[in-house]
């Protein structure tokens, strides 16, 4: 199957929801991906906790632990900007919303990778609401998920470091595949169970992370 190559493009809000109805497949990039023509993790509420600053964190208890400990770079301030799209009074949401928050945020330094990247533990869930999921993911060489959807809200992710690769595939239960892309450092891309069914993973020869960002959409 052919290979496609994205070139880097911020879409602007309206751009977004116009490629988000029309388009079978929506990338947004600052670094760049290639393309090709092919459900979640259970719920686990945890207590909340108190940040330094005396506010409620939003982070999971072992996502805390891990920042604290250094083990995984401190993503707080992000998550927290991400769970703030959603006081706007809307009553539906879109991962679309996560873009412009998700554009601020560079790759970490040399340190925070390093530490990350020689921890055993590839992945952790950093937010788990009602309304927000955040995953933060290691891919080692070899790594990839199982073929899933992303319900009505759907998904945004970024690349960290290195690059993954993304298959999509028919949503129904044929799950014929139709596209394979490379995301490269920087990149994005938005999926919802509208579009196509994906699975991600790193078939490279280097590590790889990235972000990962749900909501139901509810």
């Amino acid at each position: 199957m052919k290979t496609l190559v994205h070139q880097p493009h911020y879409p602007n809000n309206h751009e977004n929801t116009a490629m988000s109805k029309i388009s079978p497949y929506l990338a947004i990039q600052r670094g760049s991906a290639t393309s090709s023509p092919r459900r979640e993790a259970k719920r686990i509420l945890l207590p909340s906790r108190k940040t330094d600053e005396g506010n409620q964190s939003i982070l999971t208890e072992a996502a805390a632990e891990a920042m604290a400990n250094g083990h995984i770079p401190n993503l707080e301030k992000i998550c927290r900007e991400l769970n703030a799209t959603f006081h706007d009074g809307s009553r539906e949401h879109s991962a679309l919303q996560f873009i412009p928050i998700l554009k601020q945020l560079s790759a970490f330094d040399a340190a925070e990778t390093e530490r990350f990247l020689s921890n055993p533990q590839t992945s952790y869930v950093l937010v788990q609401n009602d309304q927000l999921k955040v995953v933060l993911i290691h891919w080692p060489p070899g790594k990839f998920s199982s073929i899933h959807g992303h319900a009505q809200g759907g998904c945004v992710f970024k690349v960290l470091k290195g690059s993954v690769q993304e298959k999509r595939y028919t949503p129904d239960e044929r799950q014929h595949e139709l596209a394979t892309s490379r995301f490269e450092e920087q990149a994005m891309a938005y999926i919802d169970d509208e579009m196509a069914y994906h699975a991600v993973g790193n078939p490279y020869d280097e590590p790889a992370i990235s972000l990962h960002v749900y909501t139901p959409g509810r």
